[in-house]
């Protein structure tokens, strides 16, 4: 027996009597409170309460305001221990074994909510512990509701009752080893809220006999069809059947319920095909009722033709595949003939995220994610859309209930530390990657990620791992070259070495300047680059030829331009003595000189707002360019355009932009670097115009997105690769204002001793 001595149980209810005695019941079956107290209107003839429960008469509670009243002003009165324990008809105790003293060290504890701003998430009120310090706190008349009371305490008031009275409110992880409610931890909590989660605390049988005792209003309420939907989701079919002709009654001709009926009634009537604690028959190991069977994927025996466990099985073979339309197909279908399929809702929500369809996305996987809460695969899918949403806290809340259920899902522990990137979160990043790897050594996307959370925290080692991108193809790199062996060595004196542009434009012109670094040590180095580039890399020093990509020139051996660093062992947070290494031709900046004209008073600036819209970042790291127009409606300034392609279109759509001088419309390098030779500054996003006219040795200032990419580190307006550039952070994901605002003042004292040369 659990002793509370220092714990007042409460409930309020003037509505659901036998209901509500039903949770005390429960809350005493292994505890015993200092006092418990039932405040209620009239107790009906036939409900019995434990031994021990006192009842208090109080006013009806015809509505939740007068619930909420109760609850913020009047519960003081019937206090005389420490703490109360507030419970509900659908919230109470449901494991004594996770009580810990550390609850009682708080002056509110309830179920986190995570759509709530941070610091405002604990949380929900229906099963909550409440200090008496909290209730006489609440007597202010400063205090007054805001929506629910819980609302009241712990969103609108919290700042203040933790300032003016030192309140404690719990930590989320606790709140979540307390109770939960919308947002399901991992383990057993103390307790729980909402008629929706019945069908994780309730057995089945229970469920259907309490149907019964619902009234109208409860048959009618939104929980009681979201219980329905999660019980036939759950193959509880026996307890969906009830919920459902309870349903009807209340709402005739509901739709949803007349098709769950009709579903489960068959499924009662065929009962199940494989039995519930037999193995499951798909070789997991698990019990069927824990596996396909609460899935909703049926048993893996041949099912006829149009049936929802056959089509799920060739949505997701089409899904593996990568034919998604024909996969929604099959899913579609599935859900049109059994609406509480969880699978095929599941994993038309994946879908939706992969198109970012996020609308149609979240409502499927956080319902399927409620129905199943045991599914680590699901709360790893529920984080990828809220990642994709930029709601990284939440992603990351999802990422941990899945690998609080499966420690060594990898899937979870790799998405978990990009979030935690998101955030800036790199050295908690890098131990999530990690513990990926422990698992699985050879997962080289992984490895890869573990190099740009090391590489942005200074790390040298981080170069061994960003070797990971040659065994990752969709990032560009290869893993040979026919013929000629990979360069492992700094001996290279008499020996020609081919050295292989295999990233990005921006990586080849930042990593360049290594080419001279083995001509120092005696080799002749030959650079395979893209034509658009192979001008501006025959300047660099130390490089004999640039050839064609398809060229094969005879060579001792080769190696990646982006392996270069790692092989003479470099910083990862640059090298500014190399600057300038890029150059542009001479005679093209005199040309552009001449198309310039004659020099005014007003600054020359140039403006790249958007990348390749192919990275996999480049949602956060390109600029709208409307987001830019305050600076290009500045008078002291001539904008001219480095943007080439991409991005180009929203010209016509800013206005502000028709102050941008356009001065050639192709995509030549070349050109850009003789136009930014003349100009006093160049403004741009984190793209290969950045890197050009930092390796020119030119004024840049660069625009970086909250999470920035390694070579840019994690703070700070300087940079060691480019000693000519300033780095403008954003401080919110995907918030420019601040960004074009510090620009802003930052050109009130324009960069005049950078001018052009």
């Amino acid at each position: 027996m659990l002793e509370l001595p220092d714990v007042t149980l409460v409930c309020a209810d003037t509505l659901n009597h036998a209901l509500a005695a039903r949770a005390i019941a429960r809350c005493c079956e292994r505890i015993r409170y200092g006092r418990a107290l039932f405040l209620t209107d009239a107790l009906p003839a036939g409900i019995a309460l434990p031994p021990g429960v006192e009842t208090r008469e109080i006013a009806p509670l015809a509505s939740r305001e007068a619930y909420s009243t109760l609850m913020l002003k009047g519960l003081a009165r019937h206090l005389e221990s420490s703490h109360a324990l507030v419970v509900q008809w659908d919230g109470y105790v449901v494991n004594p074994d996770a009580w810990t003293g550390e609850f009682l060290a708080c002056d509110y504890i309830g179920a986190p909510w995570p759509w709530g701003p941070e610091g405002s998430r604990v949380g929900n009120g229906g099963f909550s512990l409440r200090s008496r310090r909290l209730l006489d706190a609440l007597a202010d008349p400063r205090v007054v509701l805001q929506g629910n009371e819980d609302e009241t305490i712990g969103v609108h008031q919290r700042g203040w009752l933790e300032a003016r009275h030192g309140l404690r409110f719990a930590s989320e992880t606790l709140a979540s080893r307390f109770s939960f409610e919308v947002a399901y931890p991992v383990g057993r909590p103390f307790g729980f809220h909402g008629l929706f989660n019945f069908c994780r605390t309730v057995p089945e049988d229970e469920i259907a006999a309490l149907t019964a005792t619902f009234s109208d209003a409860i048959a009618r309420s939104p929980q009681m069809l979201s219980l329905m939907r999660n019980c036939a989701a759950l193959g509880q079919s026996r307890a969906a059947l009830a919920l459902a002709s309870r349903i009807l009654p209340a709402e005739p001709r509901h739709p949803e319920a007349e098709r769950v009926r009709a579903d489960a009634d068959r499924a009662v009537a065929r009962g199940p095909v494989v039995g519930r604690n037999d193995p499951c028959p798909c070789g997991s190991g698990k019990r069927y009722k824990q596996c396909h069977g609460a899935l909703g994927a049926g048993s893996g025996a041949a099912p006829p033709a149009r049936d929802p466990a056959a089509l799920v099985r060739a949505g997701a073979e089409s899904h593996r595949a990568g034919r998604l339309d024909e996969a929604e197909r099959a899913y579609r279908e599935a859900l049109a003939l059994a609406p509480g399929n969880a699978l095929a809702d599941h994993y038309l929500g994946v879908i939706a995220t992969h198109r970012r369809n996020l609308g149609e996305a979240m409502p499927r996987l956080e319902r399927t994610v409620a129905a199943h809460p045991d599914e680590p695969e699901f709360h790893v899918h529920l984080g990828l859309a809220y990642a994709a949403s930029d709601r990284f806290d939440d992603a990351i809340a999802c990422y941990r209930r899945a690998l609080a259920l499966a420690p060594d899902h990898t899937g979870a522990l790799n998405n978990l530390g990009l979030a935690l990137q998101e955030q800036n979160r790199r050295e908690e990043a890098a131990d999530a990657y990690r513990r990926a790897l422990a698992v699985d050594p050879d997962a080289h996307r992984i490895r890869w990620n573990l190099a740009m959370a090391r590489l942005s925290l200074g790390d040298r080692g981080g170069w061994r791992d960003y070797e990971a991108r040659l065994s990752v193809p969709e990032l560009g790199g290869r893993a040979a070259d026919p013929g000629m062996p990979r360069l492992d060595t700094l001996d290279v004196r008499g020996r020609t070495i081919l050295v292989e542009s295999e990233q990005g434009l921006g990586d080849t012109f930042q990593f360049a300047r290594y080419a001279s670094a083995l001509a120092a040590r005696g080799a002749r180095v030959v650079v395979r680059a893209p034509p658009s580039v192979r001008g501006l890399l025959r300047t660099v020093p130390g490089v004999d030829e640039v050839v064609a990509p398809d060229a094969r020139p005879r060579c001792d051996a080769w190696l990646p331009l982006a392996s270069l660093p790692g092989l003479l062992g470099v910083s990862p947070s640059g090298d500014p003595d190399a600057i300038p290494y890029l150059h542009a031709d001479p005679t093209l900046v005199s040309m552009v000189r001449s198309e310039l004209g004659e020099r005014r008073a007003r600054l020359r600036a140039g403006l790249a707002w958007a990348g390749n819209p192919a990275h996999t970042n480049d949602r956060r790291r390109s600029c709208p360019l409307a987001a830019l127009a305050p600076l290009l409606a500045r008078t002291d300034v001539d904008w001219y355009s480095l943007q080439r392609g991409d991005g180009e279109d929203q010209i016509a759509h800013v206005p502000a932009a028709s102050r941008l001088h356009l001065l050639d419309a192709r995509n030549d390098f070349d050109r850009k670097a003789a136009l930014i030779e003349n100009l006093d500054l160049v403004v741009s996003v984190d793209t290969s115009i950045a890197h050009l006219a930092g390796a020119l040795g030119r004024p840049v200032w660069i625009l970086l997105p909250c999470a920035a990419d390694w070579r840019w580190g994690v703070a700070g307006a300087a940079t060691g690769w480019y000693p000519t550039a300033t780095l403008f952070r954003q401080r919110v994901v995907g918030d420019w204002t601040p960004v074009v605002a510090d620009v802003m003042r930052a050109l009130d004292d324009p960069p005049r001793k950078h001018s052009a040369r």
